[in-house]
């Protein structure tokens, strides 16, 4: 055999799965993920509000620089992980894998092909402007590939909430950074690619002029203000009907859609930007005060039409401070309960009265439950 023999054996020996079962990465391994997938998506914004600044670009720039050389950290930090697997006891192919990374195997070569291919566009087609850059076939390419990365963390910790694997004895905070921060990556490419029905991702003026009045009424940040009503509660059902998260969890996780929705307009809706973040903290508030992982209606219905009100009555008040120019009242005062009639819709087709399985019910009352008690108590003393 020729040493290309060895080589190419070798390789195949590697891919062929060892059948040893599965491990989990640990919360470490899952935050250098994020870590590294930080530096990756940091080159992502930093594309993005070039696009939106309208400078002068080819393929090769210190913002595509960035976003790549990102990348190829986060792969082979996953190749790492994988190759230290087979070091340690002889794991090859799947077993070699970690619960969740699996699809970031795929999404790496799918990415570099798309990579590839964007580079070739670019030199023959040009570079896209204004929206053709959210469904140039290139693009959407890197996005998936991306996606499939990033949410690692995310994806291994909902494999071991599935698995009902014992977790590892740290503070939740530090469990939950890592799935957190993939979340928070998932977002913001969605931002980033609906960023035509995203109502943070729009600049104040803009917002504010549409809703002036009757006649020159747009209805494209009101069509906004519902998606994405119905985007981040979903998300947060997503979130809170696998796990039991720590305080803080969605303000880390809002922290890079927040920043995709500036770099959308070239940082032009810092007003939005701090409210998007912020929203993220509303939702942490409301988690603790409510607890929508109890899945009892009143408090998802709560959830929805607290969150809703809150955020879009700040929206209309940013709007037209920045603008100068408010929106009618009908608009102004009437969108946000309509927001909040979509979350409420959300909520009771979504969920059921009780579900079966969930996550570990916590036997002390909730503090909204505690508010409604002496509520009763009160009302009940003033009868008598």
């Amino acid at each position: 055999m020729t040493p290309l023999d060895r080589l190419l054996e070798y390789k195949m020996h590697l891919l062929k799965d060892s059948r040893h079962p599965r491990l989990f990465a640990t919360w470490w391994q899952d935050l250098t993920t994020a870590a590294f997938s930080a530096w990756f998506f940091g080159g992502l914004l930093l594309d993005v509000n070039a696009h939106a600044r309208d400078w002068v670009e080819d393929f090769f720039t210190w913002w595509h620089l960035a976003f790549y050389t990102g990348f190829f950290a986060t792969a082979i930090w996953i190749g790492y992980l994988l190759v230290r697997a087979h070091r340690s006891d002889g794991r090859t192919g799947l077993a070699a894998v970690p619960h969740g990374y699996g699809p970031a195997i795929v999404g790496a070569p799918l990415f570099i092909v798309s990579g590839l291919g964007d580079m070739l566009w670019h030199s023959i087609l040009g570079v896209e402007e204004s929206l053709d850059i959210l469904f140039s076939p290139s693009h959407l390419g890197l996005a998936l590939g991306g996606l499939l990365i990033v949410l690692a963390p995310w994806l291994s910790a909902w494999r071991r909430s599935a698995l009902d694997a014992e977790p590892e004895p740290i503070p939740p905070y530090l469990r939950f950074a890592a799935p957190a921060l993939a979340l928070g990556y998932a977002f913001s490419a969605l931002v980033l690619f609906l960023s035509y029905v995203i109502a943070f991702a729009h600049r104040p003026t803009e917002v504010a002029l549409a809703l002036r009045g009757p006649h020159e009424f747009a209805s494209f940040p009101v069509a906004g203000i519902m998606f994405t009503t119905v985007l981040v509660l979903g998300t947060v059902l997503l979130a809170t009907g696998r796990f039991g998260l720590p305080p803080g969890f969605f303000t880390v996780a809002f922290l890079y859609p927040a920043l995709m929705a500036g770099a959308n307009t070239g940082f032009d809706n810092t007003g939005f930007v701090w409210l998007f973040l912020a929203s993220g903290a509303l939702a942490d508030l409301l988690t603790w005060l409510v607890r929508p992982d109890l899945r009892r209606r009143r408090d998802l219905i709560i959830f929805a039409a607290a969150w809703s009100i809150l955020t879009w009555g700040a929206y209309m008040i940013i709007a037209g401070a920045t603008a100068g120019l408010w929106p009618v009242p009908e608009i102004g005062l009437g969108a946000p309960v309509v927001a909040a009639l979509v979350g409420t819709a959300l909520m009771l087709v979504v969920q059921p009265d009780r579900r079966e399985l969930g996550p570990p019910r916590p036997t002390e009352p909730s503090p909204f439950d505690d508010v409604i008690a002496r509520a009763k108590a009160m009302t009940e003393s003033r009868a008598d």
